[in-house]
């Protein structure tokens, strides 16, 4: 592969852009296989919630004059009152008080409050902490639910919600967690409200009133999705013609176009790999598609710098040679810089969850394709151009 300490560049370049065509080929075929790419709420308007199937282990009552406000946390339930003699604070603590009938017998000893067992041999670590907590008691009952490895299919659900219409749904974590994230589409004349409660009731039917745990509900409206859409496509695109502008002025015309084309190969390749592994699309996507451009820019930078420096001092080895040995020279640099990045983003691509762990992975796959096209097919791209240069001054020097 190597001859002369140099990287045949130029004589690759062939396979590397034909590699990259039936890459990007897939990408395409599978936006239209999949309808699109996996919108995240913020780019798609309509609610958002993520759920837990999770049986009721208990319910709470209070019976009191006391503002009374049940709370959850990692490794107790606590119990607020408020009156005009001050505040007192109850804490069970899960290790004291292991199942959930323990947990009720505690709270029986606080004054007012009741607690109905429903199912008293459910672990107290298992309790769950979801939307409406901290729940302020009263005469209506409190569900307290318990997180449960029963064997709720995503397409029990799916049924369950069917009368809604549009409705995605989706597994978060492991099969055995029966965490959802539900995804419904705005109707006309319909609210966050009206559609939480549409929700709210077809779950209940399907799997009783307190037989479910809405952990996470968000909501964003038609305006937002599209003024955010706009912004972002508005973002990449000054980012790109500002690079085109900086790496004209820098170099030359030929050095630039290169540039830009593989900058915009580095951004195709992050969303067909995105649509390929049906990764949401968010906020966080436009995030790492930038970062990823100035991450590609400045390794084609570096490549670029030593192409010129050689070609000055070695006009007549030819500007195909000058590629190949620049490349060579360079990419220790090159993959050491993006090496260094990738192996502290990749803890969090194996650890982290959510959206930091979604940034981390499309940081991981936009790094790769930068060292991919800032070694082969930018420079490539750049003899194309100037041979193509130098051939049309030939012919107008002819005429």
């Amino acid at each position: 592969m190597l001859k002369n300490n140099t990287i045949p560049v130029v004589k690759l370049r062939w396979i590397a852009w034909g590699l990259s065509i039936i890459l990007l080929g897939a990408g395409v075929l599978s936006l239209v296989l999949f309808g699109g790419f996996n919108l995240g709420v913020d780019f798609e308007s309509g609610l958002s919630q993520r759920i837990q199937i999770a049986p009721t282990g208990l319910e709470v009552t209070y019976d009191g004059d006391l503002d009374t406000v049940l709370s959850i946390s990692a490794n107790a339930v606590s119990v607020e009152q408020r009156g005009e003699g001050g505040v007192a604070t109850k804490t069970l603590r899960f290790s004291e008080y292991p199942t959930s009938d323990d947990l009720a017998t505690a709270l029986d000893g606080i004054e007012g409050v009741s607690a109905r067992v429903i199912d008293g041999s459910l672990k107290s670590d298992d309790l769950i902490s979801g939307y409406g907590f901290p729940a302020t008691l009263g005469g209506k009952a409190v569900g307290l639910n318990f997180r449960s490895s029963g064997s709720t299919s995503i397409e029990e659900l799916r049924s369950a919600l069917s009368d809604l219409g549009n409705v995605r749904v989706q597994t978060v974590g492991g099969s055995d967690s029966q965490t959802f994230q539900i995804r419904l589409g705005i109707k006309e004349g319909s609210s966050q409200t009206s559609l939480e409660a549409e929700v709210a009731s077809s779950l209940g039917n399907a799997f009783g009133k307190d037989g479910f745990v809405i952990l996470q509900s968000d909501y964003i409206g038609p305006k937002f999705s599209a003024t955010l859409i706009s912004s972002s496509i508005l973002a990449i695109s000054v980012a790109l013609a500002l690079i085109l502008v900086y790496v004209w002025i820098r170099f030359r015309f030929a050095y630039a176009v290169s540039a830009i084309v593989a900058l915009i190969h580095d951004v195709l390749m992050m969303l067909t790999f995105i649509s390929l592994l049906r990764l949401e699309f968010s906020s966080t996507t436009i995030a790492a598609l930038l970062t990823i451009i100035g991450y590609s820019l400045n390794n084609a930078i570096v490549i670029f710098d030593r192409i010129r420096e050689n070609t000055s001092l070695n006009a007549s080895m030819g500007l195909r040679s000058n590629i190949d040995r620049s490349v060579r020279q360079s990419l220790s640099r090159t993959l050491m810089s993006s090496l260094t990045t990738l192996l502290a983003i990749l803890p969090l691509a194996i650890f982290a969850s959510g959206d930091i762990q979604l940034f981390a992975i499309k940081m991981g796959i936009g790094l790769v394709s930068g060292v991919y096209s800032s070694n082969l097919l930018a420079p490539s791209l750049l003899y194309w151009i100037s041979k193509a240069q130098k051939t049309v001054q030939i012919e107008d020097k002819a005429e």
